[in-house]
């Protein structure tokens, strides 16, 4: 079959900066620009609202999102939706492709985690967070964590969690029926708790929006099965 000759198409993706037909090449033309990987992370979980996307990437600009967004949805990554619970609310998710790229941005995150220059600190999102605990889950501790279901509550954000197989599913949804709720006011205050080990008592007693509710033991389990990952040699 013969391969189609895109140079000379001015909508073309494929080699607009690297002129380069490896994948690669093509992935960084399509997620490389500043802001695209972070506005993808944000989807992975489900469609969220303009403003929504704002809140929890908050130094991007307005003008920068809306440039960033258009952009994915013309090189087929995200589209735009129509939240079933808000009428008339446009929202944006990613589309079967856009979703794709999920395993990618886990390995990136994770080969940078592992850098000393990674500075755990920073403030990190809620689906930052969400996203980190089938990163960090290692099955061969997490055995006893299967079947029970984690609902996350970070701010307004709302999660549910399941160990199924060898990973950790992680979704937005309805919290109020899980085996085990974590409530916090941010990802860093989930991550004092899940990878800084704090113990329960003295995490809750640290913030006004903090609680623990339900199966606590079952909490202790699938903490126990996360495992940060250690810095590489230098």
């Amino acid at each position: 079959m013969a391969l189609r000759k895109l140079s000379n198409e001015p909508e073309q993706v494929h080699g607009r900066w690297y002129g380069d037909g490896c994948g690669m090449a093509m992935a960084l033309e399509v997620l490389g620009e500043r802001w695209s990987l972070p506005i993808v992370r944000e989807l992975l979980l489900g469609p969220r609202r303009f403003s929504e996307l704002r809140a929890d990437l908050p130094g991007i600009s307005a003008r920068v999102l809306t440039e960033r967004l258009n952009g994915l949805a013309e090189t087929g990554l995200l589209q735009k939706v129509t939240l079933p619970s808000t009428v008339g609310v446009e929202a944006y998710e990613l589309t079967q492709w856009g979703q794709q790229a999920e395993p990618i941005i886990r390995e990136m995150a994770l080969w940078a985690m592992r850098s000393d220059l990674h500075d755990e600190t920073l403030p990190i999102s809620a689906s930052a967070f969400a996203l980190t605990l089938p990163m960090t889950f290692d099955p061969s501790r997490g055995a006893d964590s299967r079947g029970s279901t984690l609902g996350l509550e970070i701010g307004q954000h709302r999660f549910i969690a399941w160990v199924t197989g060898a990973t950790v599913i992680v979704r937005r949804g309805d919290t109020s029926t899980q085996d085990v709720i974590v409530r916090a006011e941010s990802g860093n205050a989930m991550f004092a708790l899940f990878y800084a080990r704090m113990p329960f008592v003295a995490w809750a007693a640290a913030g006004e929006d903090r609680a623990i509710m339900g199966k606590a033991e079952d909490l202790s389990r699938l903490i126990a099965a996360l495992s940060w990952p250690e810095k590489a040699a230098a």
